[in-house]
């Protein structure tokens, strides 16, 4: 244990500071005890990375570890998320590894961890093993030594994803494309290829260090590039993708980007059908539970995060699933994100429409919603401390606790949560006239401040 940082096992994947908090020591002993937690003889493990300039150290120290617990380990090199756990359902996979750190910035990397059918398996299940001491000291595998092989899944993920297009979106639309210099830039060359698609491709180039912009999509400046091209070209639309590749932020003709949930209620407008059911997190406007009515289809809440949400849809076998964060996920891709998956619903939805997205999505903007604010905080108490006296502030409206705390009243409502990736609290707030809206971030913004 005295090799590993506790603090890298996170509530969704363990993730940290590299080499300070995550190094190839911590590498090599998670890919250990990740054998030891499968129990299986020999598991048949497959490892993708992304681009980040340390991926390459952390990949093959935890290919290391579980080859020296007999693993079976498939290394397929750069490929997104969604790419990993296509590929451990495709080849039948006792589990999947992919090196990772997500939307956060170059200096942070860490690993997401999947069993058989890409479940994905909480961080904190392997940090109790390190504690209890149960899989610390296990010694060299005694059945036969692993072995590694390297094979390209890209061919066919790329034909299981083209297999959703409809033949009507060749050559009808142009768009703009940047992956951040992360790992879909390869991935999504060939499908829009694939599917003669017209493109204007910005920062494909894999590069760790992420130069051109910070690889989280939803901030202001990593749209900026793609907002130019938009309007330069006059493109049908365009999207920015994050590091990993599982999330997607679209971006009109106008360039002007598109909240996570207008696209959930768009979605679920054309691809619900009647008894569906549907999940979203917290931060959702009003207008998914309207746009589900309409369709008699359900709609639950649920705590924020990839691993909550999918064990949620398999629990509850859900359709579909989306988080204003840019994750959307399937049921037809494994209970997982998608963010290619979710370019090709849209672009499918609108071929038959014969609208700008603009247009398409003009029945949708009902509601008037803030932006998320972000308030750094010093620690979780204080965290805490503005949620109980928000609570008691608001105690007139519907009070629930699904994530952080959200108050619904007839005319608004808010959300506010801790993050579970970095230390900052998240507020989104809704209302129907945006006299009401700006007076109620004003009010809560202040309130939430004053604790700085």
């Amino acid at each position: 244990m005295e090799k590993i940082n506790p603090a890298i096992f996170k509530e969704y994947d363990i993730r940290g500071l590299y080499p300070k908090e995550i190094n190839k020591e911590a590498a090599y002993e998670i890919g250990r005890v990740f054998c030891g937690y499968l129990d299986k003889k020999n598991p048949k493990i497959i490892v993708g990375r992304d681009t980040r300039f340390s991926s390459p150290e952390l990949s093959g120290a935890f290919i290391k570890g579980c080859l020296t617990q007999g693993g079976e380990v498939s290394d397929i090199g750069i490929v997104t998320t969604p790419a990993l756990f296509f590929s451990v359902n495709l080849l039948k996979a006792d589990a999947g590894a992919m090196i990772t750190a997500s939307h956060n910035s170059s200096e942070y990397n860490g690993l997401k961890l999947v069993e058989e059918k890409a479940i994905s398996i909480s961080p904190k299940k392997l940090l109790n093993c390190l504690r209890t001491g149960s899989l610390n000291n296990l010694p060299r595998s005694k059945n036969k030594e692993g072995f590694l092989k390297k094979i390209d899944i890209l061919p066919s993920y790329v034909d299981f994803l083209s297999s959703f297009a409809k033949k009507e979106i060749k050559n009808q639309f142009r768009l703009v494309a940047d992956t951040s210099n992360g790992a879909a830039g390869k991935i999504l060359k060939l499908l829009l290829n694939k599917l003669e698609i017209s493109y204007w491709p910005l920062f494909f180039e894999p590069d760790g260090n992420f130069p051109n912009h910070s690889p989280n999509p939803l901030e202001k400046k990593s749209q900026q590039k793609a907002k130019e091209l938009i309007i330069h070209r006059g493109a049908d639309f365009g999207f920015v993708l994050d590091a990993d590749g599982d999330r997607i932020v679209f971006l009109d003709e106008k360039g002007k980007a598109i909240r996570g949930d207008l696209i959930i209620a768009f979605l679920v407008d054309y691809l619900a059908e009647k008894s569906n059911r549907v999940l979203t997190d917290s931060a959702a406007s009003r207008i998914v539970f309207d746009a589900a009515e309409e369709k008699g289809v359900k709609v639950e809440r649920v705590r924020t995060g990839h691993l909550n949400i999918e064990a949620a849809m398999r629990e509850k076998e859900v359709f579909f699933a989306g988080e204003v964060s840019g994750h959307y996920y399937f049921k037809d891709f494994f209970f997982s994100s998608s963010a290619l998956l979710t370019l090709i619903h849209v672009l499918n939805i609108l071929s038959g429409l014969r609208k700008t997205l603009s247009r398409a999505l003009e029945p949708y903007e009902k509601y008037f919603h803030s932006r998320e604010y972000n308030f750094k905080i010093k620690n979780q108490k204080t965290a805490e401390k503005i949620i109980t006296v928000l609570k008691k502030k608001y105690f007139g409206g519907k009070q629930s606790f699904i994530d952080g705390l959200t108050v619904e009243y007839p005319a608004w409502w808010f959300n506010i949560r801790l993050s579970r990736t970095e230390p900052v609290i998240r507020l989104n707030i809704e209302a129907e006239e945006k006299f009401l809206l700006q007076e109620k971030i004003k009010e809560i913004t202040s309130f939430v401040n004053a604790f700085h």
